[in-house]
């Protein structure tokens, strides 16, 4: 999936929030995350088993009601799959429209070896301070171990996020390996192990 940013150029966001929605922003996001994994958002295997089930019930010429029920959960499970999508359409195009571009406060570097000990990948944590009281903390996972260590040893990085929405935020650095976002919260203790 392309990052958010790649989506506009960068004198975009030096405009002051709110900024103008680009037209065709919104289909753009839209087929990013559809086209990210189409087969495994929209079938999961309860929607196979249910697509089966209905298959069976057709050609044993079950009642409409008993054919009813997979049909249901068909729609329902593919509802939720569309809502998921939507939810994260939404907060990039708030990120995008109403973000702010912050430094970020690398604090602490969690990586995860390889039986061989050479680091895989890593969870970085951050803090983000979003108001002089206010300061949210969130991971993202690096696949690539070296920018991990490259972005801990750099100390800050350059993220746009939303103050008012924990969790909603993008790093603005030039990072070349994949990246997952967790939910943040507010502010919380990290356990000195591990």
């Amino acid at each position: 999936m392309q990052r958010v940013t790649e989506h506009v150029d960068t004198n975009y966001l030096e405009l002051a929030p709110p900024r103008p929605t680009p037209p065709g922003l919104l289909m753009n996001l839209c087929s990013d995350y559809l086209l990210d994994r189409p087969f495994r958002t929209f079938f999961s295997p309860l929607t196979i088993a249910c697509l089966i089930a209905l298959i069976v019930l057709y050609f044993l010429h079950a009642s409409p009601l008993l054919r009813a029920i997979p049909g249901i959960i068909i729609l329902v499970q593919i509802g939720l799959a569309a809502r998921r999508i939507w939810r994260r359409v939404r907060d990039d195009l708030a990120l995008l429209t109403n973000g702010l571009i912050i430094r970020a406060h690398v604090l602490r570097l969690r990586p995860h070896r390889s039986p061989s000990g050479a680091i895989e990948g890593a969870l970085l944590d951050c803090a983000i301070p979003v108001a002089p009281r206010r300061t949210y903390m969130g991971s993202i996972w690096l696949a690539d171990g070296a920018e991990a260590q490259r972005l801990a040893q750099q100390g800050r990085v350059s993220v746009l996020c939303l103050p008012r929405t924990p969790g909603t935020w993008r790093v603005l650095e030039d990072v070349q390996s994949d990246i997952r976002y967790d939910r943040m919260g507010p502010m919380q203790a990290i356990p000195s192990d591990a």
